[in-house]
């Protein structure tokens, strides 16, 4: 009875956390912008990269907790090892070039998505026409609210920004009281 009550409440459990997950918003990995579908991009290889260290430290730490627990006899006990080059070699190799794998793929990607510098694309194969000019939307932040203005269309609204489709925007920042952070995920990043 109670490992059927236990495998109930497991699935109860499971069922639950699906159903509140399965609201989430994944825009960073889901966006609409070509910026913003690099950034997600980056995030993916990046989260890729440190799962070749995580997933086998993490399988080793239960492998060694099963293999050397007080019940199991058979497990040799040897005290005295204590270095092993070979070893060690592999245990900070690995890491140090994931490291610099991923420290290469950030510069890069840093300085190519650079917030202040003008799209050069819209898509992977579309290219930003030169004769287009950006559209020009003045972002002001207020006491929790954000002013968009509009100067070629003479309009404003307040905490939703329009934009038209395969035509840069470039936004210019400001903010009546003090100094915010403007993220839209869907476009870019954070400036």
């Amino acid at each position: 009875m109670a490992k059927l009550s236990r495998g109930i409440f497991k699935l109860l459990t499971f069922l639950f956390l699906a159903g509140a997950l399965s609201g989430c918003n994944l825009v960073l990995l889901n966006p609409n912008g070509d910026v913003a579908a690099q950034k997600g991009d980056l995030i993916v290889y990046a989260t890729v990269l440190m799962l070749i260290v995580i997933l086998p430290v993490m399988a080793l730490t239960v492998f060694f907790a099963m293999k050397y627990r007080e019940d199991n006899k058979k497990a040799t006990y040897s005290p005295d090892w204590d270095h092993s080059i070979s070893l060690e070699i592999v245990i900070w190799a690995v890491p140090l070039a994931i490291i610099i794998c991923l420290a290469g793929l950030t510069w890069v990607a840093t300085h190519r998505l650079d917030p202040y510098k003008d799209l050069t694309r819209i898509s992977p194969t579309q290219l930003v026409d030169e004769s287009v000019e950006p559209l020009e939307v003045h972002v002001v932040s207020l006491d929790w609210k954000w002013l968009f203005i509009y100067p070629e269309h003479n309009i404003a609204t307040v905490n939703e920004v329009a934009a038209i489709v395969d035509r840069p925007i470039e936004f210019k920042l400001t903010s009546d009281t003090v100094k915010n952070a403007f993220y839209v995920p869907d476009l870019a990043g954070m400036i």
